[in-house]
């Protein structure tokens, strides 16, 4: 940098020269060592904001201190050579960032810039009530009082004995659960039913509590200050936050790093508890309750407050274990340092950085963008789907504000910015490329369009021969792989009452014949009277023997049988309409259900070629050709191997089979010569490959599905 000062920084200079400013005397500084050296973190008690300083900028800070003009101060640390000349304006920029977060006060005139100011922060306000909205901060309480009054009965909790009974209370509940994975996974597909709906949501709420106590406690157990705690909606939905900010002043990096973990260490012992709970008790309001806990206190906490992309837990935990402080910002400056070398050859400034840091933070920047830009359509979508035209209207300007932000910000930068003026040509360009001719591009250039979905191997043909009575399974005749015809005997059963239907039957018969035999000479009407009861009571008795010859069950399908009952069901009780076996006949299909999108961008016909990948032997493909295709959709799914009772994707309801949207059936026929490889019920993927679709058509025709799909809800 030259020795000789810009026009702008002698502005800059000329203003500010003269000024004697001040650092808050309140302010709190803590000493760490980061990656080892040096750092300092400043933490302002009121308004509980942090900020790093590097020893470079520490030394300047300190230096404010001695009551001297801003210019003098320059000059001497000058003079010391703590600062070269050729930093005026980074030291006059440290000034301005120190006042704008109240650090210090910087007395200034200019009446333009307040004015500027002033419509910022105008416009900041502005902002800040529409999303006020949506993200509505409510302060309840002031616990420090509260936690220094009780720190001592929670204190135990976080000590090294504490910690080794909740790992055996962790594995103890992990091994349960492990046992009893069958029973607890089972009860998945109605969590989100609407009668479970509001006790789920009260479990959350206390959870949530007890995970922002459990942050408090453990941030007043090693000498931090929680001055403030309450609620904030999120879309929303209520959850509870605590100021434990202190605790980034922790010169432990260990105690910092409890504090953040302390929320979901009390919530895996609420979890773990439940589990024994849980595994103690029948159906009852204690068993869904503990059911709910264990969901929420595992899955859902660890999936939110682990994840190092969001601002919680994980992501504290994770710089502080990277030893990178203001992890987020210097990620972004840097993936925005390094695509400012790459495009328009501008140095970075901190080129001398260790490979690894640099791994680190291009890779989280890169990272946080995506789930950012994720995270930012996910809240429009929430938004129209909760309110409809108004959440539509409110995601429609979210999204529009935040672009036309970016573009502005873009634009001034690579057309106006001094950074890019020796590069100015360069500059224009690539913002017409990025901001003109590249989306033009990405919606108009044709992307692959393959389809996966899946399928189950089936026949043509299949019968399912069930009980037409009740009773105890006396013999199975077949097992699966036999040959049967019609006809031919399947199992046979026996039923008590049945049989004693029929020796009553046969001995009232013999009772009436033998009453009208004896009337038959002297009571001639009588004896007449017994005839016909005797008829009747024989087709009774011809109805007791059909009933009881149906203990024979025999097929009524010729084929193969695929599955049935085993010689290990003898002497079990069914009843009527319970499968006994399946047989199939027939040739031998790949049935698969794909959705309207699915059909829509695979575009299949008959004859088409599609690829199967049995997930039994995902490595092999084979190929077969489409032979039929549902013209409707229907809502009821008749294959229950593709569902989530049986570890599918399709959502049913389990009483009823019902889905949420309509699926199309087609059937996929496989050489002959490939159908020894596979056995029924074999299932895996089916890959179709449709005609290239532009990715601006995709997503159009992503949005227009979901807000179809928000009209018909």
């Amino acid at each position: 940098m030259a020795t000789q000062p810009d026009k702008k920084t002698a502005s800059m200079a000329s203003q500010l020269a003269k000024v004697h400013v001040n650092v808050r005397e309140d302010l709190e500084v803590t000493r760490h060592l980061f990656r080892g050296s040096p750092s300092y973190i400043v933490r302002d008690p009121v308004t509980f904001q942090t900020q790093r300083l590097d020893p470079p900028d520490y030394t300047v800070f300190i230096a404010i201190n001695q009551g001297m003009p801003l210019g003098e101060i320059f000059q001497r640390l000058a003079s010391q050579k703590k600062v070269r000349e050729a930093d005026e304006e980074h030291f006059y920029k440290f000034i301005l960032s120190l006042h704008q977060i109240g650090f210090l006060h910087l007395p200034i005139n200019d009446d333009k810039r307040l004015y500027r100011r002033l419509i910022e922060k105008q416009k900041a306000k502005r902002k800040q009530r529409l999303l006020g909205i949506l993200f509505l901060r409510i302060p309840l309480w002031n616990p420090d009082a509260f936690l220094t009054r009780n720190i001592r009965w929670v204190a135990p909790l976080f000590s090294r004995t504490a910690f080794a009974l909740w790992l055996v209370l962790v594995m103890a509940a992990g091994y349960t659960v492990f046992m009893r994975w069958g029973d607890l996974t089972e009860p998945l597909s109605g969590l989100l039913a609407a009668q479970n709906l509001a006790g789920m949501w009260i479990t959350l709420i206390v959870l949530k509590v007890i995970h922002e106590f459990g942050h408090a406690f453990a941030c007043k157990r090693f000498g931090g200050y929680v001055p403030d705690m309450g609620a904030y909606m999120i879309m929303f939905t209520p959850c509870a936050y605590v100021d434990a900010t202190s605790s980034w002043g922790f010169t432990r990096k260990s105690h910092r790093i409890i504090v953040c973990l302390a929320g979901m260490y009390v919530e895996t012992i609420c979890a773990a508890i439940a589990v024994f709970v849980w595994s103690m008790t029948g159906p009852s309001t204690v068993h869904n309750v503990a059911y709910n806990i264990i969901f929420l206190a595992s899955v859902v906490t660890m999936l939110f407050n682990i994840n190092p992309l969001m601002r919680y837990d994980g992501y504290y935990i994770f710089s502080d274990i990277t030893e990178i402080p203001n992890l987020r910002s210097r990620a972004s400056q840097y993936l925005i340092s390094t695509l400012k070398q790459s495009l328009l050859r501008i140095p970075i400034k901190e080129a001398n950085m260790p490979r690894r840091l640099r791994f680190t933070l291009l890779t989280f920047g890169i990272a946080s963008t995506l789930y950012r830009t994720t995270l930012m359509i996910a809240i429009a979508a929430i938004l129209a789907s909760k309110l409809f035209f108004v959440g539509i209207g409110l995601a429609a300007i979210y999204l529009m504000s935040t672009i036309v932000k970016m573009v502005r910000s873009l634009t001034q930068y690579l057309w106006h910015g001094e950074e890019t003026a020796h590069v100015r040509r360069r500059a224009i360009a690539i913002g017409v490329v990025v901001l003109l001719i590249g989306p033009s591009m990405i919606c108009l250039v044709p992307s692959p369009n393959r389809v996966h979905a899946t399928g189950v191997l089936t026949t043509q043909n299949e019968s399912v021969i069930r009980t037409e009575i009740a009773g105890f399974i006396e013999h199975v005749a077949i097992k699966p792989g036999d040959k049967i015809e019609v006809g031919a005997p399947v199992a046979t059963m026996r039923n008590d009452m049945l049989q004693e239907s029929v020796a009553r039957a046969n001995a009232n018969l013999a009772a009436a014949e033998i009453r009208r035999d004896a009337f038959l000479q002297d009571q001639p009407n009588k004896s007449m009277q017994e005839k016909a009861k005797a008829a009747a009571l024989q087709r009774a008795l011809q109805k007791a023997k059909l009933e009881l010859g149906r203990l024979h069950v025999q097929s009524y399908a010729a084929g193969t049988v695929i599955s049935g009952m085993n010689p290990e069901h003898q002497g079990q009780f069914i009843e009527i309409g319970t499968p006994i076996a399946t047989v199939a006949s027939g040739e031998w299909r790949i049935r698969a259900l794909l959705t309207d999108e699915e059909i829509a961008n695979a575009k299949p016909a008959v004859g088409d070629t599609i690829q199967f990948r049995s997930y039994a032997k995902p490595g092999e493909t084979h190929e077969g050709f489409i032979v039929s295709i549902d013209a409707v959709g229907s809502h009821h799914v008749e294959l229950p191997a593709l569902t989530q009772l049986a570890g599918g994707h399709i959502a049913v309801n389990p009483a009823t089979f019902e889905s949420n949207k309509p699926y199309f059936e087609i059937a996929i026929e496989l050489p002959s010569t490939q159908r020894q490889y596979f056995r029924h019920g074999t299932t895996g993927a089916i890959i179709m490959d449709g005609p290239p679709l532009p990715i601006g058509t995709r997503v159009a025709r992503k949005v227009i599905r979901f807000l179809q799909h928000l009209m018909h809800d």
